[in-house]
């Protein structure tokens, strides 16, 4: 992992996200909570398969030590950087960074 991505200050926090890749439906969202977060990314575990390189979109209400005051949810668009095998359990570690997102709700298609 580069140096830039380590950068940002990563929180060890749990924070719950809805994450899904970009060439699923809405509907197959998954509900995971976070490991770790930072402005710039985000580490969870999760049962589905995801792959290195794979675009995926993030919901989640940004904690209030990662940028404050803020009250609505974000949508972060991200890359799948890397993946983890967790123990027995079939699970993965996922790492995602994050490159762009927008604020607010956003209205279903």
């Amino acid at each position: 992992m580069d140096q830039e991505q380590r950068n940002a200050r990563r929180l060890i926090m749990r924070v719950p996200m809805r994450v899904r890749s970009i060439k699923e439906m809405p509907e197959g969202e998954q509900c995971v909570d976070s490991l770790n977060i930072s402005i710039r990314g985000t580490y969870f575990a999760a049962e589905g398969r995801f792959q290195v390189g794979e675009k995926v979109e993030v919901r989640l209400k940004m904690p209030e030590p990662v940028i404050s005051g803020q009250k609505t949810e974000w949508c972060f668009t991200g890359r799948v950087a890397h993946v983890d095998r967790l123990g027995s359990n079939g699970k993965s570690g996922v790492g995602v960074h994050f490159l762009y997102y927008c604020a607010g709700d956003r209205k279903s298609d």
